[in-house]
């Protein structure tokens, strides 16, 4: 395995520095941190190019031509006249530009196909250690809770319902913020947890330990989820789970398929039952809502207008956009408030908001073209391991689409492994097949060669 490089160290950074807030002080430079989760995108994007990467012979990433066309579309929107002030439009286009620009520097950045599977054991690791700070904010929030949590000093107590509940015991409970300062951040890092502890669980040739470890993650995790209540990601995590044995199954590995079937449906009913144990039935009423009530109802109540909203309205009255700047974080740190402006909180109206119907094509287009690639490999690959990783990618990735009805995904660092993953897979299979350069390529380890071996020995010549 080669030594760790820009991918190790930027999945181990997206944790590391929001988990700053936790240190005592930090809180004042909430910001620049929040900015170099992203930054460190561009950053790494500049240093990979100055290296000089050769480039892997063999089909390019096939969703790059779409994404160039989303920055070079977003760059001409920065003309638009109704946008806001011009740093904050010139922030928007490089918040868009910094998450998709993995897709561009994650393949030349990858020297082995088995750094694939590294990468989600670290993104397990990380989220990991966030499901358990969330569950320990649940129980012990005295002691896991971060020092100051914004949203909380912002409701205040006459709005502390807004983020908190309490359980049948009237203890208040914070919804958990895991490695970061916002209420009911666990759950991202739940969903990831639980997702990929059970592609580890049931990997094989991994040992009990990986095994072990990835069973009690994703039992936390969803458990994690529960007390978040954020139940569109609980919604989520059960596409996810479902696509995975899918793909199983086109796989033709119809026991994972099986066993992930049933293992999944069981861990989500077992951690809820253990939730409900624990803290009472109280507070979750929000997820019996799901079973209880029409789904579609209730989606539609909570995010699904939006959705709706967009191709009734948005599209025709806005068909190139609203302008940038004029929403989300950008917004508030370089922007200027405005009346009229469109209040955003999912990902596909924001994708019409920003730059219209183009965007929108283009952003679809990108992310069709991306998954059917991840796809293709985790059905064709000639890397058995590949294929395995491959599929749980396209199992996390739907996941991360998915999410564009409820958030702004791709606003947002959970649009970053999106096109990591993406872009490294691709490239990864490139290299199991051989198309990678010969300095990229792995070495053959040498055959034995057989030992020679002395004639039997005949009768004397005459």
């Amino acid at each position: 395995m080669p030594p760790w490089g820009w991918l190790e160290w930027f999945m181990v950074a997206q944790t590391a520095l929001p988990a700053l807030m936790f240190v005592p002080g930090l809180s004042v430079v909430r910001t620049p941190s929040r900015i170099a989760a992203f930054s460190i995108a561009l950053v790494a994007w500049g240093a990979i190019a100055s290296r000089g990467a050769r480039r892997r012979s063999g089909r390019d990433f096939p969703a790059k031509p779409w994404l160039a066309g989303v920055v070079g579309w977003l760059g001409l929107m920065i003309l638009h006249p109704d946008g806001n002030t011009w740093l904050s439009r010139f922030g928007h286009v490089a918040l868009y530009t910094a998450i998709l620009s993995p897709a561009f520097w994650a393949g030349p950045a990858l020297r082995d196909s088995r750094q694939v599977g590294r990468l989600l054991k670290i993104m397990f690791v990380c989220n990991a250690l966030g499901a358990a700070v969330g569950l320990g904010q649940v129980f012990r929030p005295n002691i896991f809770n971060p020092p100051v949590i914004p949203q909380v000093i912002k409701a205040g107590l006459d709005r502390i319902g807004d983020v908190s509940y309490l359980d049948s015991s009237g203890n208040r409970i914070m919804r958990p913020c895991g490695l970061t300062d916002q209420v009911g951040g666990g759950a991202q890092a739940g969903m990831a947890a639980a997702l990929l502890g059970m592609g580890l669980l049931l990997k094989g040739k991994l040992g009990w330990t990986w095994r072990v470890v990835g069973l009690g993650a994703a039992f936390v995790g969803v458990a994690v989820i529960y007390y978040t209540q954020v139940r569109m990601t609980l919604a989520m995590l059960a596409v996810a789970l479902a696509l995975l044995t899918f793909v199983f199954l086109l796989q033709r590995d119809f026991r994972r398929a099986t066993l992930l079937g049933l293992g999944g449906v069981a861990l989500i009913v077992g951690a809820f039952a253990w939730v409900v144990s624990t803290s009472g039935s109280e507070g979750f009423q929000r997820f019996t809502n799901l079973v209880e009530d029409d789904p579609t109802k209730v989606y539609y109540s909570s995010r699904g207008m939006f959705v709706h909203a967009t191709f009734t309205d948005l599209i025709w009255r806005m068909p190139l956009g609203n302008g940038l700047g004029n929403w989300g974080q950008i917004n508030d740190y370089f922007g200027i408030a405005r009346p009229d402006a469109y209040w955003v909180e999912v990902m596909i109206p924001a994708w019409v908001v920003d730059g219209g119907l183009p965007l929108l094509l283009l952003y679809g287009g990108a992310l069709a073209v991306a998954m059917f690639d991840s796809l293709w490999i985790a059905l064709k690959s000639r890397d058995p391991d590949l294929r395995y990783w491959a599929a749980v990618i396209v199992a996390m990735n739907m996941g991360v689409i998915a999410t564009c009805f409820s958030f702004v995904a791709f606003l947002a660092p959970l649009g970053l492994p999106f096109w990591l993953f993406s872009a490294a897979l691709h490239d990864a299979d490139r290299v199991s097949r051989g198309n990678s350069p010969p300095g990229n390529r792995p070495r053959p380890r040498p055959r034995p060669q057989p030992r020679a071996t002395r004639p039997p020995a005949g009768p004397p010549s005459p």
